[in-house]
């Protein structure tokens, strides 16, 4: 009688050789779903990243993509892959380790710029998902921003705001930049790095205050010239709110540039009292602005006087 096993990696093994593409997807998904516990399979499955069905290559890049740490030199090869769905596969493997994936940072910030939207959008969020650990990858995440891949840009502001307080001079950069787009997310990331964002109180206030980025009273230096100690300088708000000049209620609310108020007067109510030095800002595009920007600089004054 042959002998029993509850070791299922021989037959499984011997199955990733089936001449039938249904055997050899079957195999793969049986070790994805045995993870870690099927280690011993990857130097096979990295072989089977060349099968000639797009299918089984597919689903040997998720199971080497479950098979932890100990794959990361594959993953980082994979990215180089001429398969979009392996360098798909890739990306999320890494987001998914985390800070882990340290050791794959190059080859997050090149795949930045694959041909594919979602490997690129991916790569940004794997660096996202390595917090202050990807501090490295913040030139390959602002330049990403500048791109003309919507998505891209977003996840690539998130990821910034994910790393933190070294993102921050590069996103005050952004706030100057031609696109409204790429100005409305950078405010946006600064607010979700809240309270640590302080620095950035100022631009924001004049974000709210300027009705087009032309009138901006400074423009912040490049941000390759920019560090966590070096800070632009920005005019400092007046004490008192009448010594502004009222702004008149846009024609066009919905206009890119007051949406970039809107938001950063969103990012200014997350910030919270750190941003007190724009509370004349604040009140002014309470009295003066449209519903949408009223009520962001009213909540903003909310969170920032609240709880002072």
């Amino acid at each position: 009688m042959p002998t029993t096993t509850d070791d299922p990696l021989p037959d499984l093994l011997r199955a990733l050789r089936s001449r039938s593409p249904a055997d050899r997807i079957r195999a793969a998904k049986d070790l994805a779903r045995l993870g870690w516990l099927a280690r011993d399979a990857m130097p096979v499955l990295v072989g089977v990243l060349r099968d000639t069905d797009a299918k089984v290559r597919e689903a040997a890049a998720h199971a080497v993509g479950q098979m932890g740490t100990e794959a990361l030199p594959d993953l980082c090869g994979m990215l180089k892959h001429g398969d979009k769905y392996v360098r798909r596969h890739a990306v999320w493997a890494l987001g998914r380790l985390g800070a882990e994936a340290k050791s794959a940072l190059h080859f997050l910030c090149v795949a930045l710029k694959d041909d594919d939207p979602r490997t690129a959008t991916g790569a940004a969020q794997a660096l996202g998902n390595m917090g202050e650990v990807a501090a490295t990858s913040i030139p390959a995440l602002t330049e990403a921003m500048r791109g003309t891949n919507i998505v891209l840009c977003r996840l690539a502001a998130k990821a910034l705001s994910q790393i933190g307080l070294p993102a921050i001079p590069a996103l005050i950069a952004h706030l100057q930049h031609a696109d409204p787009f790429v100005r409305g997310e950078a405010a946006l990331a600064i607010g979700w790095i809240g309270p640590a964002a302080k620095s950035a109180a100022p631009y924001l206030g004049q974000m709210v205050r300027a009705k087009s980025r032309h009138s901006l009273r400074d423009t912040p230096p490049p941000a390759s010239h920019l560090d966590r100690g070096s800070l632009p300088t920005a005019e400092e708000p007046e004490d008192s709110s009448n010594s502004l000049t009222p702004l008149t209620p846009s024609t066009d609310p919905s206009s890119p540039d007051e949406t970039c108020r809107v938001y950063a007067a969103q990012a200014l109510g997350r910030i919270g009292p750190a941003a007190a030095s724009v509370v004349p800002e604040l009140r002014i595009a309470v009295r003066t602005g449209h519903d949408a920007l009223r009520q962001a600089a009213q909540q903003a004054l909310r969170n920032i006087q609240g709880a002072a």
